[in-house]
């Protein structure tokens, strides 16, 4: 049965200030197996302890329980598990960076419903440092079983604003929909991500990449080798790709927001055991989802 998570008054009990509060994990999302294959951490945000609570993720893990994504560890803390967010946030005079909040900046989240084996929905305020919202997101996950141990993890990102205009700008390696895998891949003696990417893929230098429905990450796991596929949606702006080595890759958009005009974004991420080539990857994106 689906497992309703409570409202987070008791996450607030948690935070203490003076010391990172612990994660708040507020779900996970399973097969029908029973396989959890994603965790919500959703922590209260704590000004005493910005940099571990200005935002939520998801972990993701491989169906054989391998945690494939970082949490708040390693190099560049501020990327963790499957995240969302803009390192130029355009309001009126302001400019907010809701990729490293750094300044105040938070992505607080108000409440989650769902999980186990239904869709998940958190309902996340974006916040300056004042705690003004300048943007209001509700993030949809849910997973689908797939063929060949494979499965689907569906994210939608649906935002909304009462300013007058919101714009979303920066670049593809601090913006959008991205995907962090294990610190491991970052360490100077560790394996290094490979990457599969459409025949149609231009590539622009810095490791960004345009004209990409899809691209792939190998991950070279202890265990053996996942695969790691994002897909686009069919209703998203165009996207700017970037794809790391250390394995943090995904695309960002572009895009301005007003209270008559929310943007919708759709990033589906297929997990898959092995090395998966081309043709494959071609295949899993052209066949029908729930993006």
């Amino acid at each position: 049965m689906p497992r309703f998570v409570a409202g987070l008054a008791l996450c607030f009990a948690v935070a203490a200030c003076g010391a990172p509060p612990p994660p708040v994990v507020s779900g996970d999302l399973r097969l029908p197996t029973g396989a959890r294959v994603a965790t919500l951490v959703a922590p209260a945000y704590d000004g005493q302890a910005a940099a571990a609570t200005c935002k939520p993720f998801h972990r993701v893990f491989a169906v054989d329980g391998r945690q494939l994504t970082k949490d708040l560890d390693g190099e560049f803390p501020h990327h963790r598990g499957v995240f969302v967010g803009w390192n130029h946030v355009i309001c009126g005079d302001a400019t907010l960076d809701f990729w490293h909040c750094r300044n105040g900046e938070a992505q607080r989240t108000l409440a989650v419903t769902g999980g186990s084996d239904a869709s998940q929905v958190a309902t996340i305020a974006w916040t300056d440092a004042a705690g003004g919202e300048i943007l209001r997101e509700t993030r949809t996950v849910a997973v689908r079983p797939l063929a060949d141990g494979a499965f689907a993890l569906d994210v939608t990102s649906e935002l909304t604003t009462t300013q007058p205009s919101v714009r979303l700008g920066g670049d593809p390696q601090h913006a959008g929909n991205q995907f962090r895998a294990v610190q491991r891949f970052a360490d100077a003696d560790g394996p290094k991500v490979d990457y599969v990417r459409p025949a149609a893929a231009g590539a622009h230098g810095n490791d960004v990449w345009t004209g990409c429905r899809w691209i792939a990450a190998v991950l070279p796991m202890a265990g053996g080798p996942v695969t790691v596929l994002r897909i686009e949606g069919d209703g998203n702006p165009p996207a700017d790709w970037s794809t790391r080595p250390y394995g943090r890759f995904g695309a960002m958009w572009r895009a301005e927001l007003t209270p008559t005009r929310p943007l919708r974004l759709a990033v589906t991420y297929v997990v898959a055991d092995g090395a998966r080539d081309a043709a494959w990857c071609d295949a899993t994106a052209a066949a029908p989802s729930r993006r």
